[in-house]
């Protein structure tokens, strides 16, 4: 699969076509992380405002009272309006938006084809207090975009208020997915996902959705070149409380981007370069309108979602023994990377479903592990060796007091209240002992250890 750092693409439009890009070169240092804080963005604000051809302004506060931006180019009378992190702990756009300004910084030539024609509004971060908390509701705990109706939370009236104030022709609501989509059936992952938004229940076609759609087509010939077989079609559910939806039903072509999982990305920067790719090609599509050119049949040819494709972790073929029965069992974990902790989220027949890490057990049985207590009184000083040493006794969970140790081994640990059962269970810390003859392994969230080298 051809790596992102050597895509050069080149896109031609009706009236415009630009020079090979490579987007790369637009990306802004420090926002490759898997959680963006406002305090991250405010640099690039800052920055941002000394551009002359963008115009910066504050246009509300969050319940905390952290502000929410709004950036301006161009003055033409197509409008364009972008929005990315409603979901505090859904960063990915918010990184691709500030590469845009970068790239708009950098590319006069490439502005002065679409400046005259289009006003280009982006607000980064509509939810500031849910990303200081890394957590996808807002500081009063609602879910910014389930409020579009009620407008309960100030950071939903600041974008109903912008989108009402600016009318915009099209809108761009900028989003990640968990990393468990699939394309489809294909056994990728959807790395991005894309819908044009029902404005009401019957899923009906009017005119503004159908240039949504067409536009999609263009994006869609971006995501082939780049991600080729990693597109999914988002769920087109009509969802009465969602800004999308009622924006659809406002009149304005609502694109919905859903950034997700790539693998070996764990901080989706392969995403976050299509974005920038599919906006720069959206942008010099409406400009020149060539995106008419489409039909709906590149959208609608996009497979849906396949929202529960994947696992992080899968072990096959692992034998558990309880008395008198013995049966072959695959077992499937999901890890809260962020937080360092995973679970044990199916058991069984496994073999549909897809995993970033997959683990052979055949042959080898389960055992159960036991917790070692840990003391307020005493602090265990976890080295590598201690750690091995710990892991051949049967431990692999700790329990008690979190501060009473110090990891210094290099592996993971996995904390649990509860001793592990005879056999392994849905909602198990992710850590399992596996016996052969004289061998041992144990699997920790995603580190699989083998006993006793400690390899």
């Amino acid at each position: 699969m051809r790596r992102i750092s050597l895509i050069l693409l080149t896109l031609c439009s009706f009236q415009v076509c630009s020079q090979p890009v490579s987007f790369e070169q637009y990306q802004v240092p420090g926002l490759d992380k898997r959680q963006i804080k406002h305090a991250d963005i405010v640099p690039y604000i800052d920055k941002t405002k000394q551009y002359k051809e963008v115009e910066v302004s504050q246009v509300g506060e969050s319940a905390q009272g952290r502000g929410i931006y709004q950036f301006k180019v161009g003055k033409g009378k197509t409008k364009i309006l972008m929005w990315s992190q409603m979901h505090g702990d859904e960063p990915t756009a918010t990184g691709a938006v500030f590469d845009l300004l970068n790239m708009i910084h950098q590319r006069p030539q490439w502005l002065a084809s679409w400046q005259d024609e289009i006003s280009l509004y982006l607000v980064p971060m509509i939810n500031p207090d849910g990303a200081e908390l890394s957590q996808r509701y807002n500081i009063q705990d609602i879910d910014i975009n389930r409020d579009a109706r009620r407008l309960q939370t100030p950071e939903g009236r600041v974008l109903m208020s912008l989108a009402k104030s600016i009318k915009p022709d099209f809108g761009f609501n900028l989003h990640d997915q968990n990393a468990y989509y699939g394309a489809g059936n294909s056994g990728n992952t959807a790395t991005i996902s894309l819908l044009a938004p029902a404005f009401n229940a019957a899923k009906e076609v009017n005119d503004s959705r159908r240039r949504a759609m067409q536009l999609i087509g263009v994006l869609k010939q971006v995501g082939d070149e780049i991600i080729p077989g990693h597109m999914g079609r988002y769920d087109d559910t009509f969802a009465p409380r969602a800004f999308g939806d009622n924006f659809s039903k406002m009149g304005i072509s609502t694109i919905l981007i859903e950034s997700g999982a790539y693998p070996n990305d764990p901080n989706r920067q392969v995403a976050r370069k299509t974005n920038l790719a599919m906006l720069h090609a959206a942008i010099s599509s409406i400009a020149d309108q060539s995106y008419l050119q489409q039909t709906t049949d590149a959208y609608l040819s996009i497979p849906f979602n396949n929202s529960n494709a994947f696992k992080d972790v899968i072990v096959s073929n692992l034998t558990v023994n309880t008395g008198a029965q013995s049966y072959l069992l695959d077992i499937g974990m999901r890890l809260n990377r962020s937080l360092a902790t995973g679970r044990i989220d199916e058991v069984g027949d496994l073999s549909t479903f897809d995993a970033f890490s997959r683990v052979d057990a055949t042959g080898w049985k389960y055992q159960a592990c036991k917790s070692y207590p840990l003391s307020g009184d005493k602090t265990l000083q976890l080295t590598k060796a201690r750690y091995i040493e710990l892991l051949k006794q049967g431990y692999c969970q700790f329990s008690g007091e979190r501060d009473s140790i110090k990891n210094q081994s290099g592996y993971p640990i996995v904390f649990s209240l509860k001793m592990q059962a005879e056999r392994p269970l849905r909602g198990m810390p992710a850590a399992l002992m596996m016996v052969k003859q004289d061998e041992r392994r144990v699997l920790i969230n995603s580190e699989l250890i083998d006993l006793p080298r400690g390899e």
